[in-house]
């Protein structure tokens, strides 16, 4: 503009007229980079599945033997967190650039969180290492954080801001009134280095935000921090860890999250379910019982319009039949194969490149009704006790095979057809019907 006003006021008439159109050019120009914005968010992720799945991964020990498996099996993402190269939080010093490409390489896409620490954040108010010219907590991490967005930008799929900073294993409480400075710190970063990843989810809660329930309650300030982030199109979507005793209780919930994003404007904003899991450990819950409940975790968020769903996690932490915390795997940690695994596994080999059509709960019996070509997969099941459920299969539907898919896979007849369509005995453990011509 400065060298369009120069040339207006000085130099022959051709002069003036390159200026103007110079400036035309540019202006021109600037529009066409200002135009209509790219969509971005979790509503442009493309799946093979119904819902994309992820697993989560510990960066220590995760092999490529294992990368590779988890791709042949379904999944089409990894989960794991990075956090600052401080061995006081980052102990072994992981190798996370070199992680993210052996992930590429296994076709899978990665799910980074992006963690502080004691000296990037602090665990007590005043104990933080200050960061050059005696830097604010909230500038460090920012600084972490964004830097390494750049860094990586275009080898992740999904970021992740923090990890649960409604419990105080992340986040001391009395550091909750400072996060939304932290989140704000950064969100300024990215602008400045005019970083705008595709998929950018926040905060990785806990417990459900905006709503409320049975785990109670999300900090306002943590609440406030999102809203924040997600107006100034920072943070494209919410992240929640919705673990709970019975899967189907997670359908309300997450309407309800619906409702309150919209009453704040947030219409556009997706919701990721990016950590929830069962674990088998005794006395509590069996294979078997881990096994259904992954399962029904998995159609839950297929009828519930979910894109995304990480599952926690790939192999156990410890070898402890009593302790939950050891026993979340898919795997144990000498690497069998659960019961989880293998139905979970065996179910998206039959749903690779259906669609759902429509999702039932009548008294505890939930039938979730997918289509894949000309095949319409039927997978039934309760809460509880075994029903008797009649399955509907259309004026043409007169072929049907059913799965079942514990303690094992195994296909067999449907039966006769009997009426309007075909009945089969439901359970906890889902069963599926495929029906056709």
């Amino acid at each position: 503009m400065k060298t369009a006003m120069t040339s207006r006021t000085s130099g022959p008439l051709s002069r003036r007229l390159a200026g103007w159109l110079g400036a035309l050019l540019v202006a021109a120009t600037a529009v066409t980079a200002a135009g209509p914005a790219a969509a971005r968010g979790i509503g442009t992720l493309s799946s093979e599945y119904p819902v994309a799945l992820s697993v989560q991964i510990d960066p220590a020990t995760i092999t490529d033997d294992d990368l590779r498996e988890i791709r042949a099996s379904g999944f089409e993402f990894v989960r794991f967190g990075v956090r600052p190269p401080l061995k006081s939080v980052n102990p072994t010093l992981i190798d996370y650039p070199k992680l993210i490409q052996r992930v590429r390489k296994a076709r899978l896409d990665a799910i980074v969180t992006l963690f502080g620490g004691k000296e990037i954040w602090g665990h007590e108010p005043g104990d933080l290492r200050r960061g050059p010219g005696n830097a604010s907590k909230e500038s460090l991490f920012a600084d972490f954080a964004g830097d390494f967005i750049k860094a990586h930008s275009a080898d992740v799929a999904v970021w992740e801001v923090w990890n649960e900073p409604d419990l105080k294993t992340f986040l001391r409480p009395e550091l909750v009134p400072e996060f939304g400075a932290a989140s704000s710190a950064l969100c300024s970063k990215l602008e400045q280095q005019q970083i705008r990843p595709n998929i950018i989810i926040g905060f990785g809660f806990a417990k459900l935000p905006f709503v409320g329930g049975s785990n109670g309650k999300v900090p306002p300030e943590l609440e406030d921090a999102f809203v924040s982030a997600a107006k100034s199109d920072c943070l494209t979507d919410i992240s929640i860890h919705p673990y709970r005793s019975v899967p189907e209780t997670a359908l309300a919930d997450y309407e309800k999250l619906r409702v309150q994003l919209d009453r704040r404007q947030l219409n556009k904003t997706g919701i990721v379910a990016s950590e929830w899991g069962y674990a088998s450990y005794m006395p509590v819950r069996n294979q078997g019982a881990q096994a259904a409940l992954v399962f029904r975790e998995y159609l839950i968020n297929v009828a519930a319009g979910i894109k995304l769903l990480n599952l926690y996690s790939w192999r156990d932490r410890g070898d402890s039949y009593f302790s939950k915390e050891d026993n979340f795997g898919l795997k144990s940690k000498g690497g069998e194969k659960k019961e989880a695994y293998s139905a979970l596994t065996e179910f998206l080999k039959i749903v690779r490149h259906s669609q759902k059509v429509s999702y039932q709960d009548a008294g505890g019996t939930s039938r979730l009704v997918l289509r894949r070509g000309q095949s319409l997969l039927n997978v039934v099941w309760t809460q509880g006790g075994e029903k008797t459920v009649s399955v509907p299969a259309g004026a043409n539907g007169s072929k049907c095979t059913r799965v079942d898919f514990f303690p094992q896979m195994r296909e067999g007849s449907c039966g006769s057809r009997s009426g309007e369509g075909f009945t089969v005995k439901a359970t906890s453990s889902p069963v599926l019907l495929s029906i056709s011509d």
